[in-house]
């Protein structure tokens, strides 16, 4: 049995072996199963989940349609291309269809868009986010994740990038 509290703004790692149910955690969380025995007790959050397939990320769009999506505060274009640049995708890569990025630009293509609905949300998972990332790529989440405010899921068996973060707790399964 698994009993825990997770309280508003605390970076937490979701540990265990391959197999050991933390996908299934995670969507009980987010109210996708129920479980088959117990119960999970939630309040009202707003959310993002970024699993290992960027499924966030629609591969029938252009990277900058997939940015417009996120953009919920009417920015202007200039400001939605500017922001992509930070995001180290410039005007040659605009029009790149998402289906052809590497999990690395994806990665950075979901961080930009996050960045352009300007709403963070209450609570952000991340389900082995440094698998597929160059260390240019990691440096970029590591420095999103350390600006987060709010609460932090993160299953991840990359150390390196653990230290880098600050978690505060770990859930064992």
């Amino acid at each position: 049995m698994l009993n825990f509290k997770i309280v508003s703004g605390e970076k937490i790692l979701l540990k265990g072996a391959n197999g050991s149910g933390k996908t299934t955690l995670i969507r009980m969380i987010f109210g996708h199963i129920k479980p088959t025995e117990g119960t999970v007790n939630k309040v009202s959050f707003s959310s993002i989940y970024i699993d290992q397939d960027y499924s966030l990320i629609n591969d029938n769009l252009n990277i900058y349609q997939q940015a417009q999506r996120y953009n919920i505060s009417s920015l202007q274009e200039h400001e939605i291309k500017t922001r992509l640049n930070r995001f180290l995708f410039d005007k040659h890569d605009w029009d790149k269809p998402c289906s052809v990025l590497s999990g690395g630009e994806k990665m950075r293509l979901l961080l930009c868009c996050l960045n352009i609905q300007n709403i963070a949300p209450d609570m952000i998972v991340l389900d082995e986010p440094t698998n597929n990332l160059d260390i240019r790529n990691v440096e970029i989440l590591t420095s999103a994740i350390k600006e987060y405010q709010g609460t932090l899921i993160v299953v991840s068996h990359d150390q390196s990038f653990l230290n880098e973060i600050d978690l505060e707790r770990i859930i064992s399964l």
